[in-house]
Order: C-alpha cells, then sequence, then structure tokens
C-alpha cells in the first residue's frame, strides 16, 4: 500500500463482497467519506479518520475470444491483468507502473501507450458496482438505455459518485517496445519538448527531473529496426551509460520509470502527494519554463520532491470531449509534481506541500487543466483542483452527486 495510505490512523479496513458491499453502502458507519482500496498505490485508499473497502475479494476475470474483451473485478492490478492477457496475444494501455488497481482506469489512465491506443478510460465498454445511496448499477457502452450523463460521470469522476466492482474493457494486441532511457542536462529539456511534439503517435516522452533528469522515450512502431525517431536522441544522450535502446516484447517488460532520477535510493519510505497538470504542445515557450521549473527544484525541501511529465495526444485527442468525464483533450503533456516528506515530519510535510503548490502555479498559465489522479479532499485547494479538472462539466457532475450520494458516503464534489 501507499506508504503515506499505510500508515494512516484508519477506523479499519473492510473486504466484502458484492451483496455485502451492497449493505454496508446503506449503514450509517460513523464517518465518511469512505476510502476505496484497489491497488493500493493512492495516497487516499486509506486516511486517518476513515473506513478503507478493500476490493481485495473482487478479482475474478475473463478473456472473451469472440469480442476481444477483458472482463474483471476491479481488486486486480494492471500487471495481473496483462499476464492474464499474455496468453491471447492481446493488451490494455496501462501506466509507469503495473502496480496500480482500477482507480488508474476510472481516473483516466494515461501511459506511454496513450498516443497510440487511447487512454484507459476510452477502452471501458461495461461497468458495474454501487451507487454512493447503496443502489446498483450495471452499464453497457453499446445499451441503448444507458443514461449518458449517470456513464460521463463514470468515465472519470467514478470515485465521488460510486464503488465500482467490475469493469469491461477492449482490448489490443501485444506491441513490442522500444525505450530509450537516459540522463540529460536540464539545458537540453526546451529542445528535447520540442522534438517530442513532431513525434509520430506510435512515439511518447517521459521524464522526471528530481537529483537528476531521467528521460524515458517509448516507440511501439511495426518496424524491426529501431525507429529514426530514437535514434534521433543520439546527440541529446551522447554516450551516457543508460542510454542504450531496451527491446521489450510488451509491457510487463518496461524498465522502471523514475530510478535514474534519483542518486540514491532511501530505506526510508518517504510519504509523498502527488498532483497532475495538462496543457497542450509547449512550443517556444518551453525555455523560460524549464528555467522556472529549474530554480524551483533548487528549492525543494525533500530529495523526494521532482517534476515530471508525460507526452499525450494522438489518440487522446479524437475523443469528443464530452464523452467522458476527462474534458482536456487538446492535452498534449500532463506535467506532475511530487511532494516528499520523511514520515512523522509536520513541519516538512507543510513545506512540502506548499512547495507543490508553487510550483503547480508556475505551470498553471501553460497547462491550465488538472488531472485528478489522486484525490485532494483533505488539501485545502481541493476545490480549486475539482475546478481545473472538469470545467464547465462540474455542476452537472455535482448534481449527479446530489442524485446517487445524496449522504456524501464517497469524497465530496
Amino acid at each position: 500500500m501507499n506508504p503515506l495510505a499505510s500508515d494512516a490512523n484508519t477506523l479499519g479496513c473492510l473486504t466484502p463482497g458484492p451483496e455485502l458491499l451492497k449493505q454496508l453502502m446503506r449503514q450509517p458507519l460513523g464517518a465518511t467519506p469512505l476510502r476505496v482500496c484497489s491497488g493500493g498505490s493512492s495516497s487516499r485508499c486509506a486516511a486517518n479518520g476513515c473506513w478503507t473497502v478493500d476490493l481485495q475479494r473482487h478479482r475474478e476475470v475473463s478473456y472473451h475470444e469472440n469480442s476481444r474483451e477483458i472482463e474483471f473485478g476491479t481488486g486486480l492490478t494492471m500487471t495481473e491483468l496483462l499476464q492474464v492477457l499474455r496468453a491471447s496475444n492481446r493488451s490494455i494501455p496501462i501506466g509507469l507502473a503495473g502496480l496500480t488497481g482500477s482507480g488508474f482506469i476510472l481516473t483516466g489512465g494515461m501511459g506511454p501507450l496513450s498516443r497510440s491506443q487511447g487512454l484507459a478510460v476510452d477502452s471501458i465498454t461495461a461497468i458495474e458496482g454501487i451507487w454512493g445511496s447503496g443502489e446498483s448499477f450495471s452499464f453497457s457502452e453499446d445499451h441503448t438505455t444507458v443514461d449518458g450523463r449517470r456513464w460521463r460521470g463514470l468515465m472519470g469522476a467514478s470515485p465521488f459518485l460510486a464503488v465500482v466492482t467490475r469493469l469491461r474493457l477492449q482490448t489490443q494486441q501485444i506491441q513490442p517496445l522500444r525505450v530509450r532511457h537516459g540522463l540529460i542536462s536540464p539545458s537540453l529539456l526546451p529542445e528535447l519538448l520540442q522534438m517530442a511534439e513532431q513525434w509520430p503517435e506510435t512515439c511518447s516522452l517521459q521524464w522526471s527531473w528530481g537529483d537528476r533528469l531521467e528521460i524515458y522515450a517509448v516507440d511501439c512502431s511495426s518496424k524491426e529496426t529501431t525507429p529514426q525517431t530514437l535514434t534521433g536522441l543520439d546527440p541529446i544522450l551522447g554516450t551516457d551509460q543508460h542510454a542504450a535502446v531496451q527491446h521489450c516484447a510488451d509491457q510487463l517488460e518496461q524498465p522502471t520509470f523514475g530510478k535514474l532520477a534519483s542518486e540514491t535510493g532511501s530505506s526510508i519510505a518517504a510519504h509523498s502527494e502527488v498532483t497532475g497538470r495538462l496543457g497542450p504542445a509547449l512550443g517556444r515557450q518551453a525555455g523560460p519554463l524549464i528555467e522556472r521549473l529549474s530554480a524551483r527544484l533548487n528549492e525543494r525541501p525533500h530529495r523526494g520532491c521532482r517534476i515530471s511529465a508525460q507526452q499525450l495526444g494522438g489518440a487522446t485527442a479524437r475523443i469528443d470531449r464530452q464523452r467522458t468525464s476527462f474534458i482536456h483533450r487538446d492535452s498534449v503533456w500532463k506535467p506532475w509534481i511530487t511532494a516528499s516528506w520523511n514520515p512523522g515530519d509536520l513541519s516538512g510535510r507543510e513545506r512540502s506541500l506548499q512547495w507543490m503548490d508553487q510550483v503547480s502555479d508556475d505551470l498553471r498559465q501553460a497547462f491550465p487543466g488538472l488531472h485528478l489522479a489522486q484525490l485532494h479532499d483533505h488539501l485545502p485547494n481541493h476545490r480549486q483542483e475539482l475546478v481545473d479538472a472538469f470545467g464547465e462539466w462540474l455542476p452537472e457532475l455535482r448534481q449527479l452527486k446530489s442524485e446517487l450520494d445524496p449522504e456524501g458516503r464517497l469524497p465530496p464534489l
């Protein structure tokens, strides 16, 4: 479980099956909102003074050969789903880590293959669960009786409305990947960002900047030789010892992202919060922005604090912005900020969260949108994050919340 969530002083952890979950959602538990644990990577899958509903009993999974869809309980991680699909030479797009649960999908689902395969949430074809009111639901995208408002709410904002227990996703044929992984000088990052904005959809750039600046370029094209896109990084990466192209049979073989950005590992599991912004291509704005971020990194209050980003666009932009609760379809970049502190260091926590807010403000003009991959209803800027995440759709979402979770059993909108 996420270190911050693991150390929380909770009221307890509940592991109900489908029928008991429905009854549970109708009971007065003495504290709200409920916290939900799927993969356990979220900092809010457990919290002080709250109950956690752990979905570990929802682990059934089946692959439908005719429709090429996978149907599964939301207690499975992304790695476990890919392992099941491997036998059929199929996959779904996951993120940069396989330990995430279905919350990754339900809040958007971004990863190195998003530019070619779309967001994970866009692959959903059916969804089941329990509304905050205790009523069960079961929707299929192709069913004529689906309430469009409720479907849209579940596609990107379900943590506020329901506990989702089962999903069906369209799958893709497994694609081998080539990963170019290395370290660069921060002075070269603006040039690299502008280069990546011209790449084909089969390529994506990720980077993480802490003690050092790590880049992680992925290509999933069908070419047998290393694409020119990755070899074009030679002048930037130079002779860095980590810069070799790694050939991966699938996403399960992807190298770990983020380790190169730290000079040394730590034996202490730091607590952290993460916030992610969204915005269009940078073009010539990249230089001044990177200079500003470099200054912020020199001020970071803990070595675990860092700034990272991943590239979107391509397939993610071809979905109508009114189809899901992820409205920022024009986004080309998702930068995210990690604030870290040592467990029990309250003043360190305050300094790191303040640093995170300052960096977020620096990014806001270039990246006005926000991706709610982590919930921050315990932090002062929660309401502004909701506005930045859902925009003009937020009033309708709040109306849905009043209908489907009238007693506020789930996180507030």
